[in-house]
């Protein structure tokens, strides 16, 4: 019965060969043995045929020398790419110390709401780094800042604010100690001609007029230097 089957398969296997021909016949190889024929003529007293090449074939250049390259030890090396040459364009390019040497010109002025405002000439990169040094060498303390948002996270002693706890003994003797250090926002904002600098409590809050005026005053000092 097995070998009955095993002739079965034999015969079956050897039909798809006479069924479907040389379908699977392995082509892969077949170029190698094509002979080019020549172009079709016209038959005589017919115009030409408009006949073009369909995949042409490039010329290719012979060279002796192998793209193969080893090194001492007979290793395969791996090619790497060429490199890259940038050329920069000086007509687009400007020194760090050119940049730093840009005027800020600190000024104080109100805004259209009355506001007072620390007004700054220049680039935005360049006054937020000038502020930056301005804080850290001012006697105000500069806590985080937030470059994105152009935001300034500092603190303010307040001579005249209310400590939030009272210590045991002012509890005792019933005193109000006064001074404390506050938390307020310096924003920079963008303006047409360069920044300017407003104080606040909190992002709805501006803080009072006079503490601007002196907060400022003393930045102005610091960025004139």
């Amino acid at each position: 019965m097995i070998r009955a089957v095993f002739l079965l398969l034999a015969i079956n296997l050897t039909g798809c060969s006479a069924i479907f021909g040389d379908t699977f016949h392995d082509r892969a190889q077949g170029y190698l043995a094509s002979e080019t024929n020549e172009r079709m003529q016209p038959l005589v007293g017919q115009s030409e045929l408009p006949i073009q090449d369909a995949y042409i074939v490039p010329a290719v250049s012979k060279t002796r020398a192998s793209a193969i390259k080893l090194d001492e030890d007979g290793d395969f090396v791996v090619p790497s790419p060429a490199e890259l040459i940038i050329v920069e364009d000086e007509r687009d390019t400007q020194s760090l110390a050119e940049l730093q040497n840009e005027a800020l010109n600190p000024r104080l002025e109100r805004d259209g709401a009355g506001t007072q405002v620390l007004r700054l000439d220049g680039r935005f990169g360049i006054a937020w780094n000038a502020v930056s040094e301005a804080l850290a060498e001012s006697e105000y303390t500069l806590t985080d800042l937030n470059r994105s948002t152009g935001t300034y996270y500092i603190t303010i002693y307040d001579a005249t604010a209310k400590q939030p706890e009272k210590s045991f003994w002012q509890w005792l003797t019933n005193s109000e100690e006064l001074g404390v250090e506050v938390d307020y926002l310096l924003k920079m904002n963008r303006s047409r001609l360069g920044v300017y600098l407003s104080l606040q409590k909190d992002l709805e809050t501006l803080s009072e007029d006079a503490l601007a005026v002196s907060f400022f005053a003393d930045l102005q000092k610091i960025l004139a230097q």
